[in-house]
């Protein structure tokens, strides 16, 4: 086999000078970077093929002919890197609405905030089960299960009612719609991109409001009892698929507190699809902004705009070195919000530098988000859960300091079991598989069929992911 740096030339032999990105390329770092910072590799090249026929050639020369190490990116804020070449999919931007059946089909390259101007111009009335920000990759988050404001109406972007076919590239570089191989769809729908590389989706679209109530109720670090006791309260009580709450434990110096000295404190965002009028009401957020020392940041936007209130955190791509996890969570109770907030507070007192990058996240969903299937689902490679929340975590620090970085990882490993003393491994989303988290046992009853599955379609392991032997 030849050296490294020869089958790098041979690589690039098979793009065009346009569809390659060196070190020394003005648009590199953005094409190569993480999220996390330390997940960067700096890959030798990046590679963006235009077209089908040369990502083909690309992939199986790259799998079968070389010892490169090589990954996918497909756009967004993933932390797949790679110390050789990193094939990017940022080119496969196709897109169309089927009227009549109510579909879109698109190409991986896209980011949500891309998919989410096309579906309002092209399909207007319409919306996907898409992420909850516009600068996630639409790759990473369907095939990872993928969690949206839409939901609590109809289950996972990943579901069968959702994702309804995938192109893909495999590694002997053909190209193949994966529901002619049903196996392979099924181990997409959840189980995440070890498989074959997909260059493109067709999801369902649904019929959706176009005024929704939305926006951060800020509250000051005094307040936290009686926030925790109210929204656990409205947790209990709401069954309407149309509201959300997302409950943050935050640095209260971020966003529209900035020049303050770190402090930290929770927040609120409420999401009514009822529209303002309801989301204001008793049977909305009213309890919510009524709470002593609320700071109402609400207003009534489209499902975009909703998307784009995150935008402010994109400061933090690739600016630290930060860990994540994810765990489902039965219910949202007022010990569980208690106990992430001494979480929180507790790793300031240990180390002030981690307050800016660490968060707490309790998302309150309804059933069909995780139930729209039978559970143990054998309907997709993720099983699915009995639990109804999810329960975010992370936590983060800029490089350059060894004794924090251990900090942030072991609060991260150890967080969801302090903070929920019943929490199991298979409690795990699927798109936050750390080295911490037990894969065997997210996956549960289909582990061995997505082992046996990752066997015939990468025997060598060379796209990566938690299956390979």
């Amino acid at each position: 086999m030849a050296n490294k740096e020869a089958q790098i030339e041979r690589v690039k032999a098979l793009l065009t000078p346009q569809e390659i990105i060196l070190p020394s390329s003005a648009d590199y770092k953005l094409a190569s970077r993480t999220w996390a910072a330390q997940a960067n590799l700096q890959p030798s090249v990046v590679v963006q093929p235009r077209d089908l026929q040369t990502l083909g050639k690309t992939i199986a020369y790259l799998a079968n002919s070389t010892t490169l190490d090589f990954r996918i990116r497909c756009s967004g804020v993933g932390n797949a890197s790679a110390q050789d070449v990193l094939v990017s999919l940022a080119a496969f931007k196709s897109f169309s609405f089927d009227a009549a059946n109510e579909t879109i089909t698109f190409g991986a390259g896209h980011t949500w905030g891309e998919i989410d101007r096309k579906v309002e111009t092209e399909a207007p009335g319409y919306a996907s089960v898409s992420a909850r920000c516009t600068y996630v990759g639409v790759g990473g988050s369907i095939i990872h299960g993928g969690q949206s404001w839409l939901s609590s109406e109809y289950g996972l972007a990943s579901d069968p009612q959702n994702l309804l076919d995938v192109q893909v590239v495999k590694l002997d570089g053909s190209v193949v719609w994966a529901s002619e191989e049903p196996d392979l769809l099924w181990a997409l729908r959840g189980g995440g991109g070890g498989f074959a590389i997909v260059a493109a989706y067709k999801m369902r679209v649904y019929k959706y409001p176009s005024s929704i109530f939305c926006g951060q109720i800020i509250y000051p670090p005094e307040s936290v009892e009686v926030v925790a006791r109210e929204t656990a309260a409205f947790a209990k009580r709401c069954s309407d698929p149309k509201l959300a709450l997302h409950l943050y434990c935050l640095d209260m110096t971020q966003g529209s507190m900035t020049s303050q000295e770190p402090n930290p404190g929770m927040a609120i965002f409420a999401y009514d699809a009822r529209g303002e009028g309801h989301g204001r009401s008793e049977d909305g957020f009213k309890w919510a902004l009524d709470i002593p020392g609320a700071v109402d940041m609400t207003h009534a936007v489209n499902l975009r705009q909703v998307h784009e209130s995150f935008d402010s955190l994109l400061a933090h791509f690739g600016a630290s070195n930060t860990w994540q996890a994810g765990v489902t969570v039965p219910e949202v109770s007022e010990e569980l919000i208690t106990k992430a907030w001494d979480w929180y507070v507790g790793l300031k007192n240990q180390d002030p530098g981690l307050v800016k990058g660490t968060y707490v996240l309790l998302e309150m969903m309804q059933k069909p988000a995780y139930q729209s299937l039978s559970y143990p689902s054998t309907q997709t490679a993720w099983p699915h859960t009995t639990h109804q929340h999810n329960l975010q975590l992370g936590t983060g620090i800029p490089p350059g300091n060894p004794k924090s970085d251990a900090l942030a990882y072991k609060a991260m490993a150890e967080g969801p079991y302090q903070i929920r003393s019943e929490h199991t491994a298979g409690d795990y989303f699927p798109n936050f598989i750390e080295d911490f988290v037990d894969a065997k046992k997210v996956f549960g009853v289909n582990w061995s069929k997505l082992v046996d599955l990752k066997k015939k379609y990468d025997p060598k392991n060379r796209l990566g992911g938690p299956f390979g032997q």
